[in-house]
């Protein structure tokens, strides 16, 4: 025994992963050591057959294990025998809680050095445990950081990668470092595995090799974490970056410059194959492309082969469009070889596409850096890119200039001055040298700003986009949706049936932006090339690498002069300048602000610089997170409650093969699926298999267009579906994540909504302190009336009438009254003081004081008790309050599932639809596949009660809410979402209505988010139903006077005056009719309310949705306008019915719509049966910026119609009847003084 154990230790070899060095023995080390008489010989000949046998061919690696630590081989090994375990068995992840031997805890210990990982490079994924050795046994270079991770080179034992190897080899091991949390570093580590498979599987010699990937459990003492890393072959060559750096100063040759067009050839080859997968045209984009993503990999000449690297930041697109959005998930790459149609955005082909779209020619553009860089090394050598890199300054190889509203994106100045003196080199000539077709290449199909009429894709214009049939062009009548009105003046505009008009039709006045997919008329195209698509640079490389061809094609012996030493600019004076449109086809491109860092600034003449940064704000884009960590500790908690009850959840027992399969790889990253519908269904019905069923069921729920397959992917812990921007499944692998929602409401269910105030008071700063709201200074009085809730065992609740001196916490229903009412009124107040019997109670007041009993507070606030209802009560004094009432409420309880008071919330949920399984092996844990049913939008923001007018102001006041819903239980804080099921939600807009001293936001918040944020909350409110029409200004007055505080500005009626940055009273004027509102509807206020006098120019004067016209930041210089708050104080909030000024003094002007060109200008009409444009004035509030001529710059308008026999000190007053756009032809010069009420 002493001599196999001295064997043994001759075989060690250390790890060199991780802090310190492990110790392990390689595997094919083992099994030359085990014969029958090494066994014989360790057990004792007397040792039994069976037992040598059972050691021989089923536990090797278990009897080393005890021979080499010297553990009482016979007695473990009849152990192992007797419990029928072996190899297969090892290594034991978790010491059994029946293993009682003395040797046990040894044993797992020691193991784990004959189970060093042996990476196949036909499994895509493996999951180790902390105590897996990893095989590396050298790393001969220092790590590499980039952006999402760190680099390593290590040597892999050659027993320790399949297929094995002669030697050992070296592999680069990429460990995935996200900027934020653990979620996301294993969403990226996921994403990239994914593409990374995909390459694989194209084959493609010029993409890097990925080997495997691995993720390593932390274990910490109360949750679980992940380390994540991907395997690659390892470039010994560096990247194309270090190759220039390496060899200063290149030797042209015939070979090197052939060496150099095949690898560019090679790299064209792989792009084209990554962008165009298949026949439907998905296609990767690589989003990153640069010289230090090109890996070299040495062979006997000087280039060797050139290979891409970092899909990381890859996006895949199942189906092909023209150019996709900039939302898209894929980050922007490095900012140097970024194309300018990211900064400047691409002409629209419908009304409402965002103006800022990516697609695969981003990539183009990118090689096309690429190339012109490796063509001054070539010619010039590394000191001269170096100088021209210098000389671009950090920059893109693109510049934008302004013009109006629009920008004008060309060639960076270097790059085209660089480019022109290369043009003039002997070596560079086009058709007669390689270097010459390369540049030319460069200047003609990469480097190009135009581009293809249909983007990245080959498909038709009829196979991209299938026009609906609701859609509607420029001077057509549509057949559905917005009414529209054709204005025409026949001494001024030609009908489009006269053939001298040109096909002009006259200027359309529409209801407001259409919703429907309305075609936006193409723009002249501008002069020269576009910009290739993937294949049409592989056929151009392919024709430049042509072998025939003499010598003299590859290498010219001229010698040119080196370009000037100086920075470029005398050459400069002496060429012409690029010009914006001219052969390389550099195109005017739709507005953006131009990108300088994390904020956008505008110059203001007179005024500090204003940022007009701002979030994207997308009510649909939500971030799903399973918080695993806050879990545990809540069901830790609800296990030490004697009174909860756990779910009990059940293990699927038939599955297909089909969904066998679907079970043993879905947690293999990057796991996705795709099934014909035919093929889904007819298993579903045909199958007994509950996976088929549940995957056909939430494919039903989800079908919203026609299409030939069902495609599963898998991100974090949930599945997609198709191209659905939420998932549609979840994985939880812990039934402590709450498969099913809890109806033991009087228990468990309580207990969790309990467990999140508790966190909530402890670990964040949302509740309100003391009786203070921290929004403003000053104690917080109670409310005038609360309901005393008593105690469980109180059979009587009682209305409290409060003094100044009262304290107390409350709790305040948000809830929906319907059409049966229980209040209070002066007949009954009495009665409810003396106390009222919970069985008399509606239902929906009854759970709203269980839940206020579990969360251990002693009074509840409901409007229609505390508030005494009917003409000779007092909501006109308590409206006043509602403010102090719901932000200091210790929670507010939102009755989202109640349609009335007597339906109640507490009530059973929708059964949520799963299945449970469990993989094929040992000690392989259940894991369940769940519909999805964190929605807190459709659920919450989209439900019943959340469209009525009063609940938006109750749930942005409140600090914390919990919403009861038909699925699930929501609890919103200032820290995001939580669901019962354990996830966490979060939405850039729903968190403003969720800030706990709403507001706050918009206290550190650019200009440009402040508006869009005041903008989202008002075209919300104002399509929110009210019972009385009259109470729309009041039902949103406190949520207007905050923010008007936190603004510091002056304004009233959803307008603010900012005074000398005049943006944001003009902005807040041009609201329009939404485009789902034919007609608003003007409101008749009663004179006993305490608003009642609403101006004309006040969208609160009006029932009805409304928009906003959507004007580029920066893009319009604002005129003259007096307002009612003009020299006022800061936060002037005056719309007291009988002290409010109401007035607009401006400059009104004729205007004449059928000056109009085509698709210039267009009047949206507040109530289109009551106004005739010919009888009304406009008043500009702001004209357009640039150099275009004056009468072509858009004006923004209000249209505004006298009012009779009304007149304010000599000025003739009016009133809005609506907005527009117009060209200044259309504007006259002089104008008259007004008042607008």
């Amino acid at each position: 025994m002493e001599e196999l154990r001295r064997l043994l230790r001759k075989q060690w070899k250390k790890s060199v992963f991780g802090t310190r060095p492990i110790k392990f023995i390689p595997e094919n080390s083992i099994y030359k050591h085990v014969t029958r008489q090494t066994i014989y010989t360790c057990l004792g000949h007397s040792a039994e057959k069976g037992l040598v046998d059972f050691i021989f061919d089923r536990a090797p690696k278990a009897f080393l294990i005890t021979v080499l630590h010297s553990l009482p081989s016979l007695e473990i090994m009849s152990w192992f025998k007797q419990n029928d375990l072996d190899d297969k068995t090892l290594p034991i992840k978790h010491t059994p809680d029946s293993w009682e031997e003395d040797w046990g805890d040894e044993f797992f210990e020691e193991q784990w050095k004959f189970f060093a990982t042996v990476f196949s490079t036909k499994e895509p994924f493996h999951d180790l445990e902390e105590a897996h050795i990893l095989p590396f046994i050298s790393m001969p270079s220092d790590p590499a950081q980039g952006f999402f991770g760190v680099v390593h080179q290590y040597v892999v034992h050659k027993d320790h990668i399949e297929p094995a190897p002669e030697h050992d080899i070296s592999v680069a091991v990429k460990e995935i470092q996200a900027k934020e949390d653990a979620q996301e570093e294993a969403g990226h580590w996921q994403k990239e595995v994914k593409a990374l498979r995909m390459m694989n599987q194209l084959k493609q010699e010029h993409i890097v090799h990925f080997i495997t990937s691995f993720r390593r459990k932390r274990n910490h003492e109360r949750y679980e974490r992940y380390e994540h890393y991907l395997m690659f072959e390892w470039a010994d060559g560096g990247n194309l970056r270090s190759l220039w750096n390496a060899d200063p100063f290149p030797v042209l040759s015939t070979t090197l410059v052939k060496e150099t067009v095949k690898q560019l050839l090679g790299l064209s080859m792989a792009l084209d194959a990554a962008h165009n997968l298949n026949k439907t045209n998905a296609s990767y984009r690589h989003g990153d492309l640069k010289p230090e993503n090109i890996l070299r990999f040495k062979t006997e000449g000087t280039i060797g082969i050139l290979k891409i690297a970092d899909w990381g930041e890859a996006k895949f697109h199942h189906e092909v469009t023209f150019m996709r959005p900039s939302k898209t998930t894929a980050r922007y790459g490095t900012r140097r070889y970024e194309a300018p149609e990211i900064e400047t955005g691409m002409k629209l082909k419908f009304l409402g596409q965002s103006p800022k779209r990516v697609s695969r020619l981003y990539d183009i553009w990118a090689m096309g850096c690429i190339i012109l860089e490796f063509l001054i090394w070539l010619l010039y050598g590394v000191n001269e890119l170096n100088r021209f890199l210098r000389e671009l300054n950090e920059e893109s190889f693109y510049q934008v200039t302004d013009d109006g509203p629009r920008k004008v994106a060309k060639i960076h100045k270097t790059v085209a001055l660089w480019i022109e003196y290369m043009e003039q080199d002997p070596r560079c000539q086009p058709y007669d040298t390689a270097i010459g077709d390369l540049l030319e290449l460069v200047k003609t199909g990469l480097l190009v700003v135009k581009l293809p009429q249909r983007g990245g894709t080959d498909l038709s214009d009829e196979e991209l986009e299938r026009p609906r049939v609701d859609s509607v062009s420029m001077g057509s009548n549509p057949k559905h949706g917005h009414d529209v009105t054709s204005f025409s003046n026949s001494n001024q505009l030609k009908s489009s049936e006269d053939p001298a008009a040109g096909g002009i039709p006259s200027l359309i006045v529409t209801s407001a932006e259409n919703s429907t997919r309305i075609p936006v008329a193409p723009e002249p195209e501008p002069r020269g090339p576009s910009r290739c698509r993937a294949a049409d640079f592989r056929e151009r490389m392919q024709i430049i690498y042509d072998e025939e061809r003499h010598e003299s094609y590859w290498h010219t012996r001229h010698t040119p002069d080196h370009p000037p030493l100086d920075t470029p600019s005398a050459y400069l004076e002496s060429s012409k300048s690029p010009q914006e449109t001219g052969p390389r086809g550099e195109a005017e491109l739709p507005a953006r602000e131009k990108r300088t860092g994390p904020s956008k600034t505008l110059g203001v003449p007179g005024t500090a610089k204003i940022n007009y940064a701002h979030p994207d704000l997308d009510e649909n884009d939500w971030k799903y997170r399973k918080d695993n960590k806050y879990a545990s500790t809540l069901f830790s908690s609800l296990k030490n409650d004697s009174s909860s009850i756990m779910p009990r959840v059940a293990l699927s027992l038939h599955l297909c093969n089909a969904c066998n399969d679907f079970r043993n790889q879905l947690l293999i990253p990057g796991f996705s699926v795709t099934y014909t519908i035919l093929d889904l269904q007819a298993r579903s019905e045909v199958n007994d298999c509950n996976l088929c069923r549940l995957l056909w069921r939430t494919f039903e729920r989800h079908r919203t267009t026609r299409t030939p397959t069902v495609r599963f992917e898998r991100l974090g812990s949930f599945l997609m579906l198709n191209n659905h921007d939420s998932p549609v499944l979840s994985i939880v692998c812990s039934p402590q994540e709450n498969i099913s929602p809890l109806d033991d409401y009087q228990s468990t269910h309580l207990g969790v909504i309990r467990h999140w105030l508790e966190d909530c008071d402890q670990n964040h700063i949302c509740a309100p302190k003391n009786g203070r709201n921290s929004f403003r200074s000053g104690k917080i009085r109670l409310p005038t009336r609360l309901v005393d809730v008593g105690t469980a065992d109180n059979e009587t609740v009682r209305l409290w009438e409060t003094s100044a001196q009262d304290t107390g916490e409350w709790t305040a229903l948000s809830h929906k009254w319907g059409d049966h009412h229980f209040s209070t009124t002066i007949e009954n107040l009495n009665s409810h003081k003396e106390g009222m019997k919970l069985c008399d109670l509606p239902t929906t007041f009854r759970d709203a004081i269980i839940v206020t009993r579990a969360m251990g507070r002693q009074y509840l606030w409901i409007d229609s008790l505390c508030v005494i209802q009917g003409p000779d009560g007092d909501f006109k004094t308590e409206a006043k309050r509602m403010e102090d009432v719901y932000s200091g409420a210790y929670c507010v309880i939102a009755a989202s599932n109640s349609i009335d008071h007597y339906s109640g919330f507490l009530k059973d949920r929708i059964a949520r639809d799963y299945v449970g399984m469990c993989r094929e092996g040992r000690d392989e844990s259940p894991f369940y596949i769940c519909q999805n049913i964190d929605n807190f939008k459709g659920h919450v923001l989209d439900g019943e009660l959340h469209r009525r007018g009063w609940v938006l102001q109750e749930h942005a006041l409140a600090r914390r809410t919990v919403f009861f819903t038909d699925y699930q239980t929501y609890f919103e804080c200032g820290e995001g979402i939580r669901c019962e099921t354990s996830t966490k939600l979060n939405n850039d807009v729903a968190r403003f209505r969720g800030d706990p001293d709403f507001p706050h936001i918009l206290s550190s918040a650019g200009q440009g988010e402040k508006i869009l944020r005041y903008q989202e909350l008002y075209k919300e409110y104002s399509r929110l139903g009210l019972s009385n029409e009259y109470d729309r200004p009041v039902a949103i007055d406190g949520l207007q006077q905050r923010l008007l505080r936190t603004m510091h500005v002056n304004g009233g009626f959803g307008v603010f005056d900012e005074g000398k940055t005049r943006g944001l009273l003009r902005r807040s004027l041009l609201w329009c009719r939404g485009a789902d509102t034919p007609t608003l509807s003007r409101i008749r206020f009663p004179t006993d309310r305490s608003i009642s006098n609403v101006p004309s120019w006040s969208w609160m004067a009006y029932i009805g949705g409304i928009d906003y016209l959507e004007l580029e930041f920066g893009t319009v210089e604002w005129e003259d306008l007096q307002s009612p708050w003009s020299g006022a104080t800061a936060n002037a909030d005056d719309t007291n019915a009988n002290t409010a000024k109401i007035t607009l003094k401006a400059e009104a002007r004729h205007y004449d719509p059928g000056a109009a060109l085509v698709e210039d200008g267009k009047l949206i009409l507040d109530i289109p049966s009551e106004s005739s444009p010919s009888t009304s004035l406009c008043v500009v509030l702001g004209k357009e910026k640039g150099n275009r001529p004056r009468e072509l710059k858009m004006r923004y308008v209000l249209i505004i119609k006298e009012q009779r026999e009304s007149v304010e000190g000599g000025d003739k007053v009016y009133a809005r009847v609506g907005v527009g756009c117009l060209p200044g032809t259309c504007i006259s010069e002089s104008g008259i003084k007004v008042c607008i009420h």
